[in-house]
């Protein structure tokens, strides 16, 4: 290039810089926290934006011999087999007695695939991170798989940690054994 045509790019230059409008300042947004409302075992709980798979109607099921008791059976679920667990027998050690429990979470995890059921469903909830409460005393059954949580409505929604449940060793294992037996006599 030629020196008159870097004066001219450095004239433009100094122009545009003279002439600009400054960018306008964008609002600062608040960091939300987006998952879902829903309860398990009577427990008002939340769950991470992909957390979950999905919602499903509680679908019909295959009772499987042999197996823990909070394993109800295995469903027919997109082309597949879904084996669900009730989450009043996982959580509380007891079963639900009332109405059939008509929801249930699909939860897909590597190696883990499964459904549990609910006791309601709610929808899905947004708040600030900032508000996140963290020492929040948590419904005994669930303090080790929580993380924290929300005020809502006057009420305590404990965040209920997907990887901390499917990690349990409780869980790794569905076949009846010993401790299954041990744990239901204790419930008794």
């Amino acid at each position: 290039m030629n020196a008159p045509a870097l004066q001219s790019l450095e004239l433009l230059e100094r122009l545009y810089a003279y002439d600009s409008v400054p960018s306008p300042a964008l609002p600062e947004v608040a960091e939300t926290w987006v998952g879902t409302s829903l309860g398990i075992a009577g427990v008002p709980l939340l769950i991470g934006a992909g957390g979950l798979e999905e919602i499903i109607e509680t679908p019909e099921m295959t009772a499987i011999p042999g197996t823990k008791d909070w394993v109800i059976g295995v469903a027919a679920y997109k082309g597949g087999l879904l084996p669900v667990f009730s989450g009043d027998v996982l959580f509380r050690g007891r079963p639900y007695t009332g109405r059939a429990r008509e929801y249930c979470i699909v939860i897909r995890r590597p190696g883990m695939y499964f459904g549990l059921t609910l006791s309601h469903v709610q929808r899905d909830l947004r708040f600030a991170v900032e508000e996140r409460i963290t020492d929040h005393q948590v419904d005994p059954d669930f303090t080790e798989y929580s993380q924290g949580g929300f005020l809502y409505k006057g009420d305590f929604l404990a965040i209920l940690d997907i990887d901390k449940v499917v990690a349990d060793e409780e869980l790794s294992n569905a076949s009846a054994g010993k401790a299954s037996s041990q744990r239901r006599k204790e419930n008794d």
